[in-house]
């Protein structure tokens, strides 16, 4: 809670003081009883529960992961490290010569047990590391692409490099041309002999029918987006390669294979037996798809039911579903044009929506793919998430304007107030006395501010 002196306490829930120190930052405990402080430089430290120091004020950047019962703790500090003089960057136009360079010494440790996972010092543009950490199951993590094992709060590494995670605890590890696809659960491979390629031939009546250049991306990725079993034949398609391709086509019309012929675009519906193909239409868009659908068993078909699934450009942004099977008819007016659309992550099916009308600068509303109507009208600058599941927004109404908190499932403004910035964890940015920017935390739900 923030104090009238702009420093921060800690309270509980009754607005208690929990400990006597005072911040001048301060961030939220995690569930396992760690904190990071800050000082009148800006300093970071780290505390626990009781208040004790953990670490002390420095200028080492700090950064906290809970992993289970346990704590990672992450540090980095940048510094300027003399080269040998092979090394120096000589400026040929007179500038000089460069005889240090900046890098970043890295740590990463288990703060209740002191285990060293990590310790280097790294050339700063050559610093890729961080404390985020992705679990395959309750006891497995994979840390800056290394597998461990969480037992009795010891991380043993188990593998020294993940290429790819995938879900229900498998994974796929490094390979130079032959893929094989683990589950944690098991010591073998459940799929190995993988190689990757661009092409899928489909029997229909006899007679091949051979789809090329799929999934071709502009840069190569890690893993290919088909893997074919070298042994069998069976082609595993992205993104979990979990259900192989049928090999052949038993139920089509012919509308439907001359669309095969021009599919470029193959991926597998998690939980589910469809794949959908996509065959791109440069009379759209740019970057616009027709769809089609193939199940397990060999059938073609024009639509499917599924929930959960979504294919996302390099930015983030839906590519399918689309605006067409999101949209009917007659929802947009005439000269209104849809532009980047994001689904809202634990919600059925809303969807923010980039409008543009007319000749107006573009705008972002909530729209409702199941009612099919707008939740919210695409009438706001900006709409931020920062609760899908609970469907609580950050609405922006004017250029560079403040925000507001909007519940969409009471469709209630929550709170009087207005913020310059909110963050998902409640932290708030105002302006403050000679326009200095002020920072303090509210809830989110209730919008109750945490000062005095």
């Amino acid at each position: 809670m923030q104090t009238p002196d702009k420093q921060f306490v800690y309270v509980d829930s009754s607005l208690r003081k929990q400990l006597t120190q005072k911040f001048y930052g301060a961030e939220p405990f995690t569930h396992t009883g760690y904190a990071i402080v800050s000082n009148e430089k800006n300093q970071q430290a780290l505390i626990n529960s009781k208040g004790e120091f953990i670490e002390n004020y420095s200028d080492t950047d700090l950064g906290l992961q809970p992993l289970g019962q346990v704590t990672l703790l992450m540090k980095r500090l940048e510094h300027e490290k003399k080269l040998p003089f092979w090394n120096w960057n000589w400026n040929i136009m007179g500038g000089g010569v460069k005889k240090t360079a900046t890098y970043v010494k890295v740590e990463i440790r288990v703060l209740e047990t002191d285990q060293i996972l990590l310790d280097k010092d790294v050339p700063y543009d050559e610093n890729e590391y961080s404390s985020a950490a992705y679990d395959l199951d309750d006891k497995h993590f994979v840390l800056n692409g290394a597998l461990y094992e969480l037992k009795n709060q010891h991380l043993k590494k188990l593998s020294p490099k993940i290429d790819m995670i995938l879900e229900n605890g498998r994974y796929i590890p490094p390979a130079e041309n032959r893929f094989e696809i683990y589950d944690i659960q098991h010591k073998r491979p459940i799929f190995s002999n993988l190689v990757g390629v661009d092409k899928i031939d489909l029997l229909w009546n006899g007679q091949l029918l051979q789809l090329d250049s799929i999934n071709q991306d502009r840069y190569k990725p890690t893993v290919p987006k088909l893997l074919k079993d070298y042994n069998t034949g069976a082609i595993y398609v992205f993104p979990q390669y979990e259900k192989a391709l049928p090999k052949q086509i038993k139920q089509a019309t012919a509308a439907q294979l001359a669309f095969l012929k021009d599919v470029s675009l193959v991926y597998s519906v998690n939980n589910s037996p469809y794949f959908i193909l996509g065959r791109f239409n440069y009379d759209h868009e740019v970057w616009a798809y027709d769809w089609l659908y193939l199940d397990n068993d060999g059938n073609l078909l024009d639509d499917i039911n599924v929930k959960d699934f979504f294919i996302l450009d390099q930015v983030g942004y839906l590519v399918w579903p689309d605006k067409h099977m999101l949209f009917t008819k007659n929802t947009l007016e005439k000269d209104w044009k849809t532009g980047k659309i994001k689904y809202v992550y634990q919600t059925e099916a809303l969807y923010l929506i980039n409008v543009k009308k007319g000749e107006q600068d573009p705008t972002m509303g909530l729209w409702n793919a199941e009612t099919k109507t707008w939740d919210l009208p695409p009438n706001f600058q900006y709409i931020d998430i920062l609760d899908g599941k609970q469907q609580i927004f950050a609405l922006q109404t004017q250029k560079d304007g403040p925000f507001t908190l909007f519940n969409n499932k009471t469709k209630k403004q929550i709170g009087t107030k207005s913020y310059d910035t909110i963050n998902p964890s409640g932290l708030v940015r105002v302006k403050g006395a000679e326009n200095k920017d002020n920072y303090y935390y509210i809830d989110i739900y209730t919008g109750k501010e945490y000062k005095e």
